[in-house]
């Protein structure tokens, strides 16, 4: 038996395919943004898609299962983007209210996440996400539930996620980046229209506003639940490149 908790056992590995979690509220907005823009930001070897499209999402999660408790809130600003001839999501930003969850979440999986206080309301039909760090609330989506969307049938989506590890002394990396794969399979409870707005505000940490907003696509509350399945591809791209890409992750 160990003497202090500094030390722990090491556990079974955990199941990597099939984790399901529950149905949780999303409030939803894609825009269209300047191609030249999402170009510049994608590592390699991600690609540029077809259409320069902005994903930025709020999302609570609240899980009960007798005394046991879990809540956490997320955000979500990221790029449409391809690899290897498959569409996916690629996150600039992933701000998360749970302290405990930023270690791991970017050190075994490489989710670019950040601390932030989030807030995610629905009074009747009147709905707001919002997201605050350093004391700037940089993305604001305000709006109503204008009508009631059929109800989308189970779909697969992907996110691409890069592990590494910033050079200790001077630039660049002194490992990766490891390329992460996570795919999903959304399933729906409902999906609702939004009238409303978005807006991005300037935050030097967090540079929301250089993707700038041309058209909104979509503004959308739905409750839905997620299959996840993780994949590790092993190290990809040019170090010196992808380093000079996501530095600001750690701003």
């Amino acid at each position: 038996m160990n003497r202090t908790r500094w030390v722990e056992d090491a556990a079974p590995p955990a199941a990597t395919t099939g984790h399901a979690g529950p149905p949780i509220p999303n409030l939803e907005v894609t825009y269209l943004t300047d191609p030249d823009v999402v170009a510049e930001v994608l590592p390699r070897p991600l690609e540029t898609p077809p259409e320069p499209r902005v994903h930025v999402r709020v999302c609570d999660i609240d899980i009960r299962h007798g005394d046991f408790v879990h809540r956490e809130s997320v955000g979500w600003f990221g790029v449409d983007a391809m690899w290897e001839g498959r569409a996916g999501e690629y996150p600039l930003l992933i701000p998360i209210d749970l302290e405990p969850a930023l270690a791991i979440s970017r050190e075994k999986y490489g989710e670019p996440k950040k601390l932030a206080e989030i807030e995610l309301t629905r009074d009747g039909d009147h709905v707001r996400g919002s997201i605050t760090r350093q004391g700037v609330t940089f993305v604001e989506i305000v709006g109503d539930i204008a009508e009631k969307l059929p109800t989308p049938a189970p779909y697969e989506t992907m996110q691409f996620w890069f592990k590494f590890l910033p050079a200790a002394v001077g630039t660049g990396l002194d490992a990766g980046p490891f390329l992460v794969t996570l795919e999903q399979v959304r399933t729906h409870q409902s999906q609702e229209r939004v009238d409303g707005k978005l807006e991005l505000r300037d935050l030097p940490g967090c540079p929301v506003v250089d993707l700038p907003i041309l058209e909104t696509v979509s503004i959308n509350w739905s409750v839905r639940s997620a299959q996840n399945t993780y994949r590790y591809h092993g190290a990809v791209g040019d170090a010196d490149d992808f380093a000079r890409r996501v530095a600001i992750q750690y701003k």
